[in-house]
Order: C-alpha cells, then structure tokens, then sequence
C-alpha cells in the first residue's frame, strides 16, 4: 500500500518539478540578454549603441509625439494595457515620484497595446493611476518593432535618447531610484 501512494505521488509531483524547472531555466535564461530590444527582465547599459529607435505616434489628444519630442529629459516609454493591475500600481507610484522630482523633470509615453481599448479607456486610466501631463498613444506597430511580449515592459532613456535601462518587472524601489538617479536627483 505504502509503495502504491509513494508512486501515484511521484507521478503527481514529479511533472510538476520538471515543469517548473523549465520555467525557471527559460525565465532566467532571458535575463543574460543584452539585446535593448529584447523583452525581459535584463538591465541595459546606456551607450550611443543603445538609442532608442526613431518613431512616431499619435496620442489621444492628437498630439504627435516621436523620439526627437521626448529628448531634452529623461523618458520613460511603457508599454501596457488599462486593465494590467500591475501595470496600474507601477504607474501610481511613477506617477507619485515624479510629482515629487518636481514638474518638467520626466517626460513619460504610455503605448496601450489592447487594440480594443478606446481613447475614453486610455482618459479614464490617466485620471486614475497617472499625471495630466503623461502622453497616452495608441500602437501603431510601434511594440512590434520593439518586440515588445509582455505587458508592464519600460524603456527608461536618458535626456539624449539613450536606454538607461529595460526592464518587464514590477515597479519597485530600485526601478524608482532608478529614475532619480536619471533624473538627477
């Protein structure tokens, strides 16, 4: 009997062990990217190398905005959705520091992905989680030539454009001073 339920056990559990250790190793595996473009959770060193590629978006309120409209301070592109909680909690505290640095000392541009969404979802989630003055667009492909993969992926650029950093984790206090030592502050 005994040998019976150490079997079904080690059919039960084993699968799951190897499972998770392939998760583990494909999840670890991105983070030895260098690659800018590639999502996951690496750190990217800034370098001429390194520019953040030349684009163009619309935002909600018809405002074009391109790479050459977010240099002159550092920016923070994001790529998400309106109903990525994660994302929504990130956003609160981006949004807080930067109260907190003080007014023209970040530009951010949130790109929404979910192409179901409308300009009224996209208002309602600046009212909600983020500043009047972050710039809200529409994809128009722009995750694509990034090969963006997962929701909450943040592009941090330095003043001339440059990635000081990429990452899809969650907002946290390393990412925040982060974004202060970009900032300047």
């Amino acid at each position: 009997m005994k040998k019976q339920n150490f079997i079904i056990i080690l059919c039960c559990v084993l699968p799951l062990v190897v499972i998770g250790l392939i998760f583990f190793y494909r999840s670890g595996s991105t983070n030895r990217s260098s690659n800018a473009s590639q999502p996951g959770n690496q750190r990217v060193n800034s370098g001429a190398d390194n520019a953040f590629p030349e684009f163009s978006v619309t935002d909600i309120d018809g405002q074009t905005i391109s790479s050459g409209t977010l240099k002159g301070k550092p920016a923070i592109i994001w790529f998400t959705t309106s109903w990525c909680t994660p994302c929504q909690i990130g956003a609160k505290k981006v949004a807080q520091l930067q109260t907190g640095l003080g007014d023209n000392k970040l530009n951010v541009l949130v790109v929404f992905v979910d192409p179901k969404e409308a300009a009224s979802d996209l208002r309602n989630w600046r009212n909600q989680f983020a500043n009047p003055d972050w710039k809200l667009a529409f994809n128009n492909g722009l995750a694509e030539s990034m090969k963006i993969q997962f929701l909450d992926s943040k592009f941090l650029l330095s003043e001339d454009g440059t990635i000081r950093d990429f990452n899809t984790r969650l907002v946290d206090d390393q990412y925040l001073k982060l974004i202060r030592s970009t900032v300047g502050q």
